[in-house]
């Protein structure tokens, strides 16, 4: 028992220091942005505004989509999936075809094209969700084969958001850290390390003055993630921690192109990059614990009814075994009473 208590303290401990150190690089990030906005002359108060925008449709976003789909998921789990897919697929088109036909503002131009990519990716990951191996891994079972396979996955899904990015001001906006982040998370170190070293390979093979630091990031994005699942004793972390985590790395993954990078060159990629960004990440963590919520919820329900089959099934098997048993007794009796006439 004691040192069972001396390993969570421990646990808890890391996991402090790692949530410290992404709290205080996001610290010093807005102490940058806020010199770099007082020089520059821009609005801070306009900045902030963007930036913290971010979170209206996301809160949108999340709540038409919870909403809509409760009703489903409570007539069968593959009408809830397909809900699922078939109203993130509307959204990423509707998305796509207002930013393209309507006069939008800039503020939120960007973020539609944002969720548009955001939303094939969580197609395919929501479709994965689907495979036995991802079913397996969910209820504990880290098999060579489940781990191959989610690392597989994962790894095309990073290579995906890497390639696809849209342009904001010149500067190339991705999910690729995010995906990273949830193999991590999801999978563990034998998932999210090697996905992140790939994807990372492949950033930095494209070039560009942002290169390395991206490409770091994204390797410590997949270490980051697969601590927080091994300190986590291998289990997904709840939603709200989740979408605090991808929150806070978001802001890591901006500094390490302020350090890694010239000032001037460095602010003005995060002033345009850092809103757009920060919303797909959060949108997506928080669509994807939903996803793994649900699917836990599903297995469990599922492993309630199996369980009161079994008991069902064992209580008809005892009173069949009491009914065998009087058989036996009047059978028993019978004998008796045909062994007293005859004497």
């Amino acid at each position: 028992m004691a040192k069972d208590k001396l390993k969570s303290t421990n646990k808890k401990q890391m996991m402090n220091a790692i949530y410290l150190i992404l709290i205080i690089s996001n610290i010093i990030l807005f102490i940058g942005l806020i010199g770099y906005y007082s020089k520059t002359g821009i609005n801070v108060q306009l900045q902030t505004y963007e930036y913290f925008s971010s979170v209206v449709p996301t809160v949108i976003i999340i709540g038409f989509i919870t909403a809509k789909l409760s009703g489903l998921r409570e007539k069968g789990g593959l009408l809830y999936e397909l809900g699922a897919l078939i109203m993130i697929t509307i959204i990423s088109i509707m998305t796509s075809y207002f930013g393209e036909k309507a006069n939008t503002a800039e503020l939120f131009g960007p973020y539609l094209e944002m969720f548009r990519i955001l939303s094939i990716t969580l197609i395919f990951i929501l479709l994965a969700t689907m495979l036995k191996p991802f079913k397996e891994i969910i209820r504990g079972k880290f098999t060579k084969r489940n781990i191959f396979v989610c690392f597989i996955i994962f790894a095309l899904l990073a290579l995906y958001a890497t390639y696809f990015t849209i342009d904001v001001d010149g500067a190339p906006a991705n999910v690729r850290c995010m995906v990273v982040m949830i193999s991590g998370l999801f999978g563990g170190p034998f998932v999210g390390i090697p996905v992140g070293i790939i994807s990372a390979a492949y950033r930095f093979s494209m070039g560009g003055v942002t290169a390395l630091p991206c490409a770091v990031s994204t390797v410590i994005s997949g270490i980051v993630g697969s601590l927080f699942f091994i300190l986590n004793d291998k289990k997904f972390p709840r939603p709200l921690e989740a979408i605090i985590i991808m929150f806070l790395f978001t802001g890591f993954e901006m500094l390490m192109v302020v350090v890694m990078t010239p000032s001037d060159i460095s602010f003005p990629f995060i002033h345009n990059l850092y809103p757009e960004m920060l919303f797909a990440s959060v949108v997506g963590i928080i669509l994807f614990s939903l996803a793994i919520k649900t699917r836990k919820e599903d297995m469990e329900s599922s492993n309630g009814e199996k369980e009161s089959i079994i008991e069902e099934l064992k209580d008809n098997l005892d009173s069949s075994d009491e009914i065998k048993a009087l058989k036996d007794e009047i059978r028993t009796l019978k004998k008796d009473i045909e062994n007293l006439k005859k004497e």
